[in-house]
C-alpha cells in the first residue's frame, strides 16, 4: 500500500473511532455531537452569529439555523437580531447550555485523556506535534488545492 493511501486509511480510521466514541460515550441526553459542537463554537466566540457559527463548523447557514433553533427550543441557547444590522442573528449560551457544555467537555476530555495515557510517554510529544500539524493542514484554506471530486452541486449541474 502506498504511503499516501496508508495515511488516508489510518486518518479515516482515527476520525471514525473518535466520532464513534464521542457519539457513544460523550454526548448524552438530547444533544447530538453536532449540537455539542455548536455549543462549543458559541462558547469560543465573542459575538457568535448564525453566519460565524456556520463558517466555523463548515456547515450551511440553513443547517446552522435549524441546529440553533433546536438548541433554542431546548433552552440551551438564545438568539436575537443584531441592533446594528437586523440581518444578523446573534447567539448566546443560556445557563442550561453552559451546564451541559461543562459536563460534556469534561466527559470528552476524560475520554481522550485515556487515549493519551495509553500512548508510551516517549511518543507523546511527537503525537502532539503531529496532531497540531494535521489540524493545521486540515483547517488551512488553500485556494489552489482542488478536491479530487467536485462538490455534489457541481456534479449535478454538469449532467
Amino acid at each position: 500500500m502506498a504511503e499516501e493511501d496508508r495515511f488516508a486509511d489510518l486518518l479515516s480510521q482515527v476520525a471514525r473511532e473518535v466520532t464513534r466514541r464521542q457519539s457513544s460515550e460523550v454526548c448524552c441526553g438530547d444533544l447530538t455531537p453536532e449540537q455539542f459542537q455548536t455549543l462549543q463554537a458559541v462558547e469560543r466566540s465573542e459575538r457568535a452569529s448564525i453566519g460565524s457559527l456556520s463558517a466555523a463548523l463548515h456547515v450551511d447557514v440553513s443547517t446552522m439555523s435549524r441546529n440553533v433553533s433546536v438548541l433554542e427550543r431546548g433552552g440551551y441557547l438564545a438568539r436575537a437580531r443584531s441592533e446594528e444590522d437586523s440581518r444578523v442573528v446573534h447567539v448566546r449560551l443560556l445557563p442550561k447550555g453552559r451546564r451541559a457544555l461543562k459536563t460534556l467537555q469534561c466527559n470528552e476530555r476524560d475520554l481522550l485523556k485515556d487515549v493519551y495515557a495509553r500512548l508510551p510517554a516517549t511518543d507523546r510529544p511527537l503525537a502532539l506535534k503531529t496532531l497540531e500539524s494535521l489540524r493545521d493542514c486540515l483547517t488551512k484554506e488553500d485556494a489552489a488545492a482542488a478536491p479530487c471530486c467536485p462538490p455534489v452541486a457541481l456534479r449535478k449541474g454538469a449532467s
